[in-house]
């Protein structure tokens, strides 16, 4: 991820999140596995269960791009220096 700090703040810290899905029976769970990439002083992975994913409305903020890098970047740019209450309100 080339030049990727351009698009953070100084204290973002930023982590690729691999996502899987557990289903049992008629039930399911996400578990969400952090990778710290950028600024980030932890180096360990973590695998956190989850139930509820929230994703931003807003198209304003999502990022575009013919790769997963490109779209990245996109998102970062649009999101950079805002509150990230703002960005996904509760």
């Amino acid at each position: 991820m080339e030049n990727i700090k351009e698009f953070l703040n100084q204290d973002d810290v930023l982590s690729r999140v691999h996502q899987f899905e557990l289903e049992r029976e008629e039930e399911r769970i996400f578990i969400n596995v952090r990778e710290p990439l950028v600024n980030s002083d932890k180096g360990a992975f973590i695998a956190v269960p989850s139930l509820i994913t929230q994703e931003c409305g807003n198209t304003d903020y999502v990022g575009l791009g013919d790769s997963v890098e490109e779209a990245l970047k996109d998102c970062l740019k649009r999101i950079k220096g805002m509150p990230l209450r703002q960005i996904i309100p509760e």
